[in-house]
């Protein structure tokens, strides 16, 4: 009877619901931290709220040890200092509506688009007409408005995107503008004015984070007038949304580089994009490179080794971008694939990088529905075991101070595997047409 409650309320009142959860766990974690001997909150959000008391002191926010992001995140997060130390840990979550909502808004604009195109070719081929009036256009029909929503709530009630933001990790206000950039793109009609949009929001997504400069190429193709990409490229002969998506990028990328530069200089760069290059995690993490880094602390990698290690991610996102970047159909199956391929080969992996790819899956449900349940069932269900059999180890040393390196390398292994064999998987099963009906 309850789950068929939960069926039945609306969207605004899933929204309103899903916050609920997240305002009653940001005051748990209040309780949490002053009695646990294991805290709620991320250390993160503590180093992040250090940086915002800097630039309240009128001091650099880089003053304070392992700040490694982009002011901006200091800056918003000042209300921490002056009004309440659980402000960031609020605002990531109402961004965690924000993501479910985009994630609604966009599935209903792909689908629409969809099936306005479907209708258009049948009465282009029914009477040869070359103009699609907008009186033959029809509203999206209710049990495609429940899909959207079935998966928004995917991303609403996922313990996982909970936990993140309300322990006080930003990953949300990140993956927020990864989204609005797909959802400009994807908007039914895109106009040049949206595409501008699009590449202001994508400015922004790789300011906060440098990963979303690897969607860039694909954002690029899958809005190209000529299937002549190649010649285009090398003619810079491009399309006026192209244009309208590198000039949104271009102005507010160097924006806020520009300002942030200016107020901090040389020490911004360096902490906030270049160490992430030459970052070593020797303490624990998920990635595959885990234990080589470990047990090569002391030793640096040459520029060359650094490139074949790389090499293999690399490739991967070029095959992905140029077999599912090139068209607006598979965008967001090609985001979530290139987001997948950047965490599953990072040389260092955490838990909120999941969140970079999980709030782009829910996009993805649609186009995998030749995929049995069952099947479904069994490789969330493996995830969740390579994952637990990695966090035994990790707690073990990092709470119990035992010796577990090596098996937390061989676990990173395994897991990694694990993720490799899953996303095979899913783009076997992706499926670019949803099977829209005219009738």
């Amino acid at each position: 009877m309850l789950m068929a409650y939960f069926r039945r309320i609306s969207f605004l009142q899933h929204l309103l619901l899903a916050l609920g959860i997240r305002i009653l766990l940001v005051c748990y974690s209040e309780v949490h931290d002053r009695n646990a001997e294991v805290l709620y909150t991320d250390v993160d959000y503590e180093v992040v709220t250090d940086g915002a008391r800097h630039i309240l002191q009128n001091n650099s926010p880089f003053q304070r040890h392992t700040f490694r992001y982009s002011p901006l995140l200091a800056i918003i997060l000042t209300p921490n200092v002056f009004c309440h130390k659980s402000f960031g840990k609020l605002l990531f979550s109402i961004f965690d509506i924000f993501v479910g909502i985009l994630i609604y808004k966009i599935l209903k604009e792909e689908m629409l688009t969809t099936i306005n195109e479907t209708l258009k070719a049948f009465y282009n081929n029914l009477y040869q007409v070359k103009h699609f009036s907008k009186q033959q256009k029809v509203s999206l029909p209710q049990r495609y408005v429940v899909l959207a929503k079935n998966s928004a709530l995917f991303w609403l009630y996922n313990p996982l995107s909970i936990s993140i933001s309300t322990r006080g990790n930003g990953d949300s206000f990140s993956c927020f503008f990864v989204l609005a950039t797909i959802y400009f793109l994807q908007k039914h009609e895109s106009s040049v004015k949206q595409t501008f949009y699009a590449g202001l929001c994508h400015g922004i997504a790789i300011h906060i984070r440098l990963y979303p400069i690897v969607f860039s190429l694909s954002y690029f193709l899958s809005i190209a007038n000529s299937k002549t990409v190649f010649q285009d490229l090398l003619t810079l002969r491009f399309s006026k949304k192209q244009w309208a998506l590198i000039l949104g990028t271009i102005l507010s990328l160097t924006t806020l580089t520009s300002i942030f530069y200016y107020l901090y200089g040389y020490e911004y760069i360096y902490e906030a994009y270049l160490y992430h290059f030459i970052r070593k995690d020797t303490r624990h993490n998920f990635s595959i490179l885990f234990l080589t880094q470990y047990l090569n602390i002391n030793f640096d990698f040459s520029i060359l080794e650094k490139l074949l290690i790389s090499l293999p991610q690399f490739v991967v996102l070029a095959v992905a971008t140029f077999t599912l970047g090139r068209d607006l159909r598979s965008l967001s199956f090609c985001i979530f694939v290139q987001t997948f391929i950047v965490v599953a080969y990072n040389s260092v992996v955490t838990s909120q990088y999941f969140i970079w790819y999980l709030a782009i899956f829910p996009l993805c449900l649609k186009n995998l529905t030749s995929m049995p349940k069952r099947l479904g069932f069994v490789y969330f269900v493996l995830w969740i075991l390579a994952q637990a059999l990695w966090l035994l180890p990790a707690y073990l040393l990092e709470f119990k101070s035992i010796n577990t390196f090596n098996f937390i390398g061989v676990q990173g292994v395994a897991f990694f595997f694990v993720k490799i064999y899953l996303i095979q998987k899913l783009i076997k099963y992706f499926d670019v047409i949803t099977r829209i009906k005219t009738s």
